[in-house]
This record gives C-alpha cells, structure tokens and sequence, in this order.
C-alpha cells in the first residue's frame, strides 16, 4: 500500500463482481486498491458450480487463448433430477458443444477461478491486498470518501489506516454489513430472505466421473436435484462434475432449518443416502465440506446500488436467480457497470449519487433487473405452494414406475390407476388450482 493510502478507486472484496470493477477502472488508467479478506481471491469462496463463459468474455475477450482454462469440466449436460425416496426422474438436455463453438458454461472452483482473475486485475493495474479487513466506511461532507481497515497505518503509528477515495464499490458478499453503514439498505436480512447451502467436494476414483456419470473427459455435468433431496421443502440440492470430483450440495431458506430444526449436514446425509446417489458416489472421498449464505431477498429487496461516492455490486446487491442457477455471471456483469460508472465520475470530476447512478441506469436497462422483476413473486409462491416439491416429485415417479413396467395388465387398468393416484394425492381441484398458479407465476403476475 502506497504511503499516502489514496486511489481513485477502492474496491472492498475480491470476488468476482469486485475484481470485475476493479478490471474495468484500471484499464481505464484509474489507481484502483483491492482490498481482500481472505489469503487471496477466492480463498474464502465455498463454490464450486457453474460459471456462464459469455460474462467472462465480456471482460476477458481473449479468454479461450490461454493455455490452462481455470475450469473444471465443459458443461454438456444439464437440468434436473427429480427425487422420490427410493427413485429419481431424469430431465436433461446434452449438448455437443465441440461443433457448435466454445463451451456456454464450465463447472468451476472460485479458489481457482478467483486468483485467475485477480491475476488479469494485477496484470491491468489494480494493487491487491489480501488478508485485510475493513471495519468500518470514511465519510467527508456527507459523502463517502473511503474504509477504514485493522492494519495499521506505519510501524510506528498502529491505529487503523484510512484508504481513501473519491469511489467505494462494496463487493462484500452476503454478509452486507459495510452496506447497510453506507446507507445503501436500512437493515440486516430476515432468516426467510436468504438460503443456507451446503456442500460436499468427494474425490472419486480415477476415471470413475466418466465411468459412473456417461461422460467423455471432455464432457460435464450439472444439475439440480428437487424432491426428496430437501425432504420436500422449497429449496434444491445440485450435483456437479469436476475433472476428478463431485460437487454436492442442497440448500433450504435458513427459516426452514430454524422452523423445521434440521441441522445442515444432516440435510447433505440424507441426500447422500439416497440409492441413487449413494451408488453413484459410492468408493469417493470427502475432499471439502462447508455452508454458504446465498441472497433471496429478490427484487423487492434490492438495495440502492448507489450513494454519494459508493456503489454495491455482486451478492452484497442480492443479484441472484436460483431458478436459473445464476450468481456468478451477474456479479461479473454488475461489476463491469459499477466499474464504467465509475470511470465516468472521474471523467467529470463528480462522485455524487447522480453521476453514479449511471450504474443503476445500465442495470435497469440489463435483462438482470428485467428477471429480478419478472420473477419477484419467486419466493412467496415456493413458499406457499410447498407441495410442488413435497407431493409432485413423488406422483411423477410413481407414474413413470406405473407407465414404464410392463405388469401383466391391461393398460387400461394401468391409466387408471394413474388417474386415481392424481386424484388421491393431490385432487382434481387440486391439480386445476395449481395449474392455474404455475401458469400465473410464469406470466409474471
């Protein structure tokens, strides 16, 4: 760190929304100091799932030009398996993904991807400081003017030393504590505004991925796992394939595991045990083990993503879209508006609120604000409608055994029985009613 601790630009976490904005100020011939707190980037990053490669290109066009990707596997198979107790329904879809160009998506470690990418942010300017933390936000005149972190500010003076700059751009991740003292959203979060995930990394015998799962080296796959993999609670479990391991995890609304008194890891055994999963991970040994904090708080929860002199970026802005397995790829995105908005600011020489909000504006336009909206009614209606993931998984699998089995009988009696088990588990009024709220969900009202 420089003597005098001032920048243009001080971005606080090294994710990959604030390592993005950190890119996109300093190629733009701004002082940018990124502020970590863990060991390096990713060091206190639990993921390992999915990364969308068209976000990435955004910022690293020549991306497919290096030698060693900081992937796992390409993602050539996707969608979901749905859970009974004893059997699974599989929805996917394969892609070849050599003849129709580069991959769309890769499984991922964050402890790898991070120091990537933080590597591109060295390489563009930004000065990296790992293992600080910031304790609290610098005001002057009203305006945000920097952080104050726990290192000391020389050897000889060892009260905490102030970073300043004109800029701040909070990518702190869930835990929005440097956003709520910048004033940026006006209170923590609820036990029913964010999701608690779990996950396994199990290392499986050498070859065994390709072997157990269908796959080539070559070749991934991802997917979410709905049913009896969270006892019938909304929320999803997923299953990943990395080059030599598995990622595993399930997740529920941190509420539920208070309201239900499940403890986590014994929502990740129980799915372990399942029959299918049980004989696929058969042999594997746990690598990694550990729980995050994902944001739900959706759109009606979003905070202001600018102030006077601040912006907030990432999980910190709760841009997240569970349905469709997105996170990491708005955290670059809103990353990459942050960082232009800022470079605009010091084009004018104004680090108000009203040249920030530049940021809100491209992000009001983008198609992320567009799903936040359109899928703002996510969470009431999971939680409503818990049958969806308690009853249906179940009557899908019962049907399939029904309809695949070849028993003897006359398939009249077959179609019978399987209209009389929607009527005993659900009740024709039943099925209208949700048909008819699946089909208002979906239309966005």
């Amino acid at each position: 760190m420089r003597g005098d601790f001032s920048y243009d630009v001080v971005v606080v976490g090294g994710g990959p929304a604030g390592l993005s904005a950190a890119i996109v100020c300093a190629r733009a011939g701004l002082s940018v100091i990124l502020l970590e707190r863990g060991r390096f980037s990713g060091a206190k990053n639990l993921f390992g799932g999915v990364v969308y490669t068209e976000s990435i290109l955004s910022l690293v066009p020549d991306l497919f030009s290096e030698k060693r990707l900081p992937f796992e596997r390409p993602v050539t198979e996707e969608g979901w398996w749905i859970l009974s107790e004893n059997g699974v329904v599989k929805i996917t879809h394969t892609e070849e993904t050599r003849r129709t160009g580069p991959p769309r998506a890769y499984t991922a470690f964050r402890a790898r991807f991070d120091p990537w990418l933080e590597g591109r942010a060295r390489e563009a300017g930004v000065l990296v400081v790992p293992k600080v933390r910031v304790v609290d936000v610098l005001r002057e005149g009203g305006r945000m003017s920097g952080v104050l972190v726990d290192r000391p500010r020389s050897w000889d003076r060892p009260e905490p030393a102030e970073v300043r700059a004109p800029v701040t751009i909070i990518s702190e991740g869930v835990n929005r504590i440097l956003t709520r003292k910048a004033g940026l959203v006006p209170r923590d979060f609820a036990p029913e505004e964010v999701a608690l995930s779990v996950k396994e990394v199990i290392q499986l015998p050498k070859g065994e991925v390709e072997k157990r799962f269908g796959l080539s080296e070559e070749e991934g796959l991802a997917v979410e796992l709905i049913g009896e993999a969270t006892l019938g609670l909304p929320g999803s479990g997923f299953l990943y394939t990395n080059t030599t391991s598995v990622s595993l995890g399930v997740g529920l609304f941190l509420s539920d595991f208070a309201e239900k008194g499940i403890k986590p890891y014994e929502l990740l055994e129980n799915l372990k045990r399942h029959p299918v999963l049980s004989r696929l991970l058969s042999g594997g040994e746990i690598l990694e083990y550990g729980a995050h904090l994902i944001p739900e708080w959706g759109f009606e929860g979003l905070p202001r993503l600018c102030g006077d002199g601040v912006m907030v970026v990432g999980d910190a802005a709760g841009l997240v879209n569970p349905l469709f397995r997105e996170g990491t790829n708005l955290a670059i995105y809103s990353g990459i508006m942050a960082g232009k908005a800022a470079v605009f600011a010091h084009e004018r020489g104004d680090f108000s609120r009203a040249a920030l909000y530049l940021y809100e504006e491209a992000f009001r336009q983008s198609y992320i604000y567009r799903d936040l909206k359109y899928f703002r009614k996510l969470k009431r209606f999971l939680r409503e409608n818990r049958h969806f993931f308690e009853i249906y998984p179940e009557i899908l699998n019962q049907v399939l055994h029904l309809y695949l089995t070849a028993q003897g009988r006359a398939k009249e009696e077959v179609f019978r029985e399987i209209f009389t088990l929607f009527r005993k588990k659900r009740g024709l009024a039943g099925l209208l009613r949700d048909f008819l709220r699946m089909g208002r969900f979906l239309r966005g009202w």
